[in-house]
């Protein structure tokens, strides 16, 4: 399940602001614990980045207004996922790999789930 990030508070910032909002690259701590180091738009994280979890989960790729949009990678501790992302969830093309079970799949995606045959 793709944690998402709709209510994340700000505890520090590092990086450039531009009139009171964070712009350009930066590294942000959230309350609960999560990190993310990247490019900021008018405040909002947005471009390329990587955000961390408290518990370890972790997505590299792009943001839009906060949100994991378009392309990324998911690590969770127990598998990985490269590829299409919309809203934060996998949806699209993308390839899944267990790293505790031989389990992989290529394929597309809706939603989060797998949507298609798997390989």
């Amino acid at each position: 399940e793709e944690p998402i990030l709709a209510q994340i508070i700000v505890k520090s910032y590092e990086g450039e602001q531009v009139n009171g909002l964070y712009e350009g690259e930066g590294f942000a701590c959230f309350e609960g614990g999560g990190t993310y180091k990247g490019m900021f738009s008018e405040g909002f994280m947005h471009g390329q980045g990587t955000y961390t979890w408290a518990d370890g989960v972790k997505y590299e790729g792009t943001f839009a207004k906060n949100v994991q949009m378009f392309n990324g990678r998911y690590t969770w501790n127990d598998g990985v996922y490269e590829g299409s992302i919309k809203d934060g969830i996998r949806h699209g093309f993308g390839f899944f790999r267990s790293r505790t079970h031989p389990i992989s799949y290529l394929g597309e995606w809706c939603n989060g789930k797998r949507h298609g045959n798997v390989s």
